[in-house]
């Protein structure tokens, strides 16, 4: 990411609404898969750390990110251990490393996906989980999605793909802000650039932002019990099966 995207997530993600509701969606799914406490647990691509404190009710947490600036900001906050890592090849971890790995919108910035995941695969221990959310829908491609130097967006059979073809038993994968689509799709598509700019993300931060919040994170609960058939993101929870299941 560019260093002024970077400055702004440090200032502003933490009190942003999506920020905020994309993190209340997957920890509760990862409350519902995840029971352990005391495992070892990677933020990849974890950023400037606003994740980091609120994983480790999993167990031990470490962050990796591609961009030392980026792991700068992650040491003014955060303790443990913290690695520059460029999936799929550039890994300090041996295999068999971790029981958790999260990956919020990660992978859409990787040339080579299903290297990337089968990477992950490898990272984790038999039985250990992977949770990770991309952005989701072709037709919504903007220059939001240039700013953030993404590479694609998936729809879930492509995603599905790319985890089954990487080894992972997929639990749980849905589309997820859906509710708020609409007011999406009309945002990226329509307004001018200058006004839907990925680096300014002080109007999400305002305390009058928290009802988007409220809205998306409302669909935790449908999340618990079905799939969201259309959204601009996806979440998935996938397995490495454990030792001797194929």
């Amino acid at each position: 990411m560019e260093d002024e995207l970077l400055d702004a997530m440090y200032r502003d993600a933490e009190r942003h609404w999506w920020f905020r509701a994309r993190r209340r969606i997957v920890f509760s799914l990862l409350d519902r898969h995840y029971a352990r406490s005391d495992g070892r647990v990677l933020d990849l691509g974890c950023g400037v750390g606003n994740n980091l404190a609120a994983l480790k009710r999993y167990g031990e947490t470490w962050g990796a990110d591609s961009s030392p600036r980026a792991l700068e900001y992650c040491r003014r906050d955060f303790r443990g251990r913290l690695d520059e890592v460029i999936l799929p090849d550039r890994v300090p971890y041996p295999d068999d490393t971790f029981d958790l790995i999260v990956m919020f919108d990660v992978l859409e910035h990787v040339a080579d996906d299903l290297a990337a995941a089968r990477r992950v695969f490898r990272l984790l221990r038999p039985g250990g989980l992977l949770a990770l959310t991309v952005p989701a829908l072709r037709w919504l491609w903007s220059r939001h999605d240039v700013e953030h130097h993404h590479q694609r967006r998936y729809h879930r059979p492509e995603l599905r793909r790319v985890l089954r073809e990487a080894g992972f038993e997929v639990l749980k994968l849905s589309y997820m802000n859906c509710f708020l689509l609409p007011a999406m799709a009309a945002a990226r598509l329509l307004l001018p650039a200058k006004v839907t700019s990925a680096r300014d993300l002080s109007a999400g931060a305002r305390p009058a932002a928290r009802i988007l919040e409220a809205v998306f994170a409302s669909e935790r609960h449908l999340l618990k019990i079905a799939n969201l058939p259309v959204g601009g993101s996806l979440v998935a929870i996938c397995r490495r099966p454990p030792s001797g299941v194929q």
